[in-house]
């Protein structure tokens, strides 16, 4: 094998790990609380839509409602969550009816982490919603 070769194999190989470790920093999900990602919404939604959409992300708020939950098969729960300010903006969490029981036992205003996808384009929507902790 020549010289240039093996520098030639070395910069690829150089190329395809850097990707990968981009790819493995996407799978991660930002932790984010509710009354920041409600501040970025408010100041520029498109911002937050191009920041935000499609990503997974940990969000840390308050309960503001006891959890809706899902009547039959094919619909989905939802909880809101806030800042825990008054008259602040609340994210909406969906879950599946396979989450239902873990969204089933808080007290509203108590805190909670979930995970979800965010979707903004009718306000601030988590999809696929997991309850991460109850703290």
């Amino acid at each position: 094998m020549e010289k240039r070769e093996i520098v030639f194999r070395g910069m690829i190989m150089l190329a395809v790990l850097t990707a990968l470790d981009s790819c493995r920093a996407n799978f991660s999900p930002r932790t984010i609380s509710a009354e920041t990602l409600a501040d970025k919404y408010s100041v520029s939604v498109e911002a937050a839509r191009r920041e935000f959409d499609g990503k997974e992300l940990v969000v840390k708020g308050y309960a503001s409602n006891f959890a809706v939950m899902p009547r039959d098969d094919e619909s989905e729960g939802m909880i809101l969550l806030n800042s825990g300010k008054k008259d602040a903006h609340e994210v909406q969490c969906w879950f599946s009816r396979y989450e239902a029981a873990e969204f089933a036992d808080y007290a509203v205003g108590q805190p909670l982490t979930v995970r979800g996808i965010f979707n903004g384009e009718s306000g601030m929507l988590l999809k696929f919603c997991k309850l991460v902790s109850k703290d």
